[in-house]
């Protein structure tokens, strides 16, 4: 088993219109527990009281105004230093444009309610949503989904799940994703530990342009045997070619 120093991105680069601070680098020994507050779990009251703030707030619709037309009208008002009061109306047209399916407006939706912005914070209802965008194939959704089930925030821990969302967007050429399930490989977390399945997808992720992952794949290799390199180099090349990302 692998045991130097790696490092895991504890939340997904920034959200792509709006610029979202990333919480966190964390870099902790391969054999220490994953124990980071990212999101905390608010009392119903206080949520239902934000949904009532927000629908109040927020102006009518037209009738032909579509879920895309709100998603980029709550994308122009969640905006680095906004007030709360347009937070609040971004977390509804948000939320409008997410019950009719835009897996983006729920996977931005899913992100104010880990932040509190515009919401409560609610860790149940940021798993709802972003579970909703990762079962339709959304790329941000799956990597989010996936931290949330390794770090055990608003869901059981489940490593078997973090492994299912981790390389569902992995395959879909998520650097992230690939460096966090390598480290599960390494650690045999819910995978059969596996270092040449570890150097792989760190590998991997490395050619993507994650620098992190850059340092993981070199401090595994110096742990590794000639016969083990060998393989991981194997794999790394038939991934490449199964992924043609």
């Amino acid at each position: 088993m692998l045991t130097a120093e790696y490092r895991i991105v504890a939340l997904h680069r920034c959200l792509a219109p709006v610029l979202f601070p990333a919480l966190c680098l964390l870099a902790f020994a391969a054999a220490a527990d994953i124990n980071v507050s990212i999101l905390r779990e608010a009392s119903k009251q206080g949520d239902a009281a934000a949904a009532a703030s927000t629908s109040a707030k927020a102006p009518a619709s037209s009738s032909q105004e579509t879920p895309n037309t709100w998603y980029q009208r709550a994308s122009a008002l969640d905006r680095r230093g906004a007030s709360n009061e347009d937070l609040v109306s971004a977390a509804h047209w948000y939320r409008k444009a997410a019950e009719k399916g835009h897996t983006d407006a729920q996977t931005n939706l899913a992100v104010m309610y880990t932040e509190g912005r515009g919401v409560t914070v609610n860790g149940l209802e940021a798993v709802r949503w972003f579970r909703a965008a990762a079962e339709a194939g959304n790329v941000r959704a799956q990597y989010s989904l996936a931290l949330m089930y390794h770090l055990g925030q608003g869901v059981d821990q489940d490593y078997a799940d973090a492994i299912h969302w981790y390389e569902s967007a992995a395959r879909q050429g998520d650097a992230n994703a690939m460096n966090n399930m390598a480290f599960m490989y390494g650690m045999g977390e819910g995978v059969e530990q596996s270092d040449v399945e570890a150097y792989a997808w760190f590998a991997l992720a490395a050619s993507r342009g994650n620098a992190d992952a850059a340092e993981n794949r070199d401090l595994a290799a110096q742990e590794m045997t000639p016969e083990d390199r060998r393989k991981a180099g194997q794999r790394y090349s038939q991934l490449e070619e199964q992924l043609e990302l």
